[in-house]
């Protein structure tokens, strides 16, 4: 079971490169053959890999291996407890980060009939607290602690060396 596992998310990276290539930040409309494309590999992704063998690689070293192959940008010395990610290309993850469980480093938005795609680039030793969500077009500072259950809004740039809380996400003092 393990090997067919491993044999059915390779095949989800593959589909991945096939239909989608390398995401990157781009406005489309809902409707487009693009948009439908991407929440195809994202249902694949989430349906299938996620549910057979990605979350069995929550908090080990494999699942930010498995995220490699997909193109997600991760530094060394990561833990994740996470496997919510979309727009695999568009996500920059530092050395020494945490991701605690279910946060979500989301790349899309839908917004004004459009699909929004932009980048999430986290910063060297970042902890995303649990049931934390981060919005696109965002950089998160080295060192930088975002508490649970907070929301970091799109656009933002959270300074290095600074704790973070709440929804939308405030300085902690």
């Amino acid at each position: 079971s393990v090997i067919m596992s491993i044999f059915m998310l390779f095949v989800i990276v593959g589909i991945k490169w096939a239909m989608m290539g390398v995401y990157k930040p781009m406005n489309k409309p809902l409707w487009s053959w693009w948009a439908m494309r991407t929440e195809a590999v994202a249902v694949l992704y989430w349906g299938l890999g996620g549910k057979v063998i990605l979350e069995h690689f929550r908090g080990t070293p494999f699942l930010p291996w498995s995220l490699k192959l997909f193109g997600t940008k991760v530094g060394k010395g990561i833990w994740m407890n996470t496997t919510d990610l979309t727009e695999f290309d568009c996500v920059t993850i530092g050395d020494y980060c945490v991701l605690n469980t279910m946060s979500c480093l989301q790349t899309h938005l839908y917004e004004d009939r459009l699909m929004k795609v932009g980048t999430v680039e986290l910063g060297t030793g970042i902890t995303i607290g649990a049931f934390t969500t981060v919005l696109y077009d965002t950089k998160v500072g080295d060192w930088t602690n975002i508490g649970a259950l907070s929301l970091i809004m799109k656009g933002e740039e959270v300074p290095s060396h600074s704790k973070w809380i709440g929804a939308p996400a405030q300085a902690c003092m």
